[in-house]
């Protein structure tokens, strides 16, 4: 016979029969998880409650700041009250900082750094490159060099902070002083951004482009169009840049550095070559776009446009008679702004007045030799 649960438990004197359990569903039990006396499933017999132990919490103190200062005296504990004594629920005064120093960074954030800039977290340095130096970005050019007038509309029309060292490397050493310090080979353009130091044309417009992020039709991140920019690149060099150069040094540089003409003959050999070059460049990389790699502008048009002035300044205007390149170049004067494009190419425009200039004789006895083998 099953033992009778009396409902408001056993009867004095009777043992205690055991816990029946039964499955119900889960939401049909009272807050403590039994329905009328029987434990969910797993629930086990609900523990009998106890007081809570030491002496009934404070009420908390009316809202308002905390005088700042020494805390007041706590109350006295009541005698016989176990356990550490409550904390009030009200947060402290924040302490004063002794010597107006910083207070902690939050949690989560770096110490802040010099002038308040943020440090990184974990002890690495900021890359190199990243961030405004001490010494800022400098340049140091000769817009006479067709390469160092490339970097300059760069930077300018791109809005890149940095100072102009002016190189004029016609008046000797002295006045080069400056690049020669930062590029070993004595050479232009030369950057010096901080400690770090870079040569070579390309180098330092993709070093600028990659730095400041500039906009992605100058170096495309399209694998195909970037592919394309640096085929430019690698062609110009060996055809465009072969050639142009030289109607500047046939026509004014040797005659300043020598003292004598060459023969005609010499130049028209020259706008030959130059010609072969050009009909390649319309043929192949200009076609019927507006630019060489498409619709906009990029690296590849401004190193072509600066060293097909060149001649252009010596009177030998290449781009008379070919309507198609006479039209890119206005698209690429209007990309860049037509008063930075005259502005970088205004001593190469004016290129008689060089004339009037001293040169450094040991500049002249050194290049003179070199200048006529170079066209031999």
């Amino acid at each position: 016979m099953a033992a009778r649960i009396h409902p408001c438990g056993p009867v004095p004197g009777q043992r205690r029969p055991p816990v029946l359990r039964t499955a119900l569903p889960l939401g049909a039990g009272n807050s403590h998880g039994s329905y009328n006396g029987t434990c969910l499933p797993g629930a086990g017999p609900p523990a009998p409650r106890r007081p809570p132990p030491g002496p009934e919490p404070r009420a908390p103190s009316p809202p308002g700041r905390l005088p700042r200062g020494p805390s007041a005296p706590s109350r006295p504990r009541p005698p016989g009250a176990a356990g550490p004594a409550p904390r009030p629920p009200s947060a402290p005064p924040r302490p004063a900082q002794p010597g107006g120093g910083r207070l902690p960074a939050a949690h989560g954030s770096a110490p802040a750094g010099p002038a308040g800039r943020p440090r990184q977290s974990g002890g690495r340095r900021a890359p190199r490159g990243q961030g405004r130096s001490s010494m800022g970005l400098e340049l140091y050019l000769d817009l006479l060099s067709q390469p160092c007038r490339s970097i300059y509309i760069f930077a300018r029309s791109n809005n890149i902070p940095f100072e102009f060292k002016q190189v004029e490397l016609f008046k000797g050493p002295s006045n080069s002083e400056g690049a020669g310090k930062v590029n070993l080979l004595k050479k232009v353009p030369a950057l010096k951004d901080g400690d770090f130091t870079l040569a070579e044309c390309t180098a330092i417009l993709l070093y600028l482009s990659r730095k400041y992020n500039t906009p992605d039709h100058w170096y495309p991140s399209d694998i195909q169009k970037r592919a394309q920019v640096d085929e430019y690149l690698s062609w110009h060099h060996a055809n465009i840049r072969a050639n142009a150069p030289k109607t500047m040094w046939i026509k004014v540089l040797i005659p300043l550095f020598t003292g004598q003409p060459l023969p005609s003959e010499k130049l028209q050999e020259v706008m030959e070559g130059l010609s072969t070059s050009l009909k390649q460049f319309e043929e192949r990389f200009l076609q019927d776009k507006a630019f060489i790699i498409g619709s906009e502008i990029s690296l590849a048009d401004l190193v072509a446009i600066v060293e097909l002035m060149q001649p252009v300044g010596v009177g030998c205007d290449v781009f008379e008679d070919r309507p198609r390149l006479m039209e890119w170049r206005r698209r690429v004067e209007d990309a860049v702004g037509k008063e930075l494009f005259f502005q970088a190419h205004e001593m190469i425009l004016n290129i008689k007045e060089v004339s009037n200039i001293q040169i450094d004789p040991q500049l002249k006895e050194h290049l003179a030799p070199v200048l006529m083998k170079m066209l031999k």
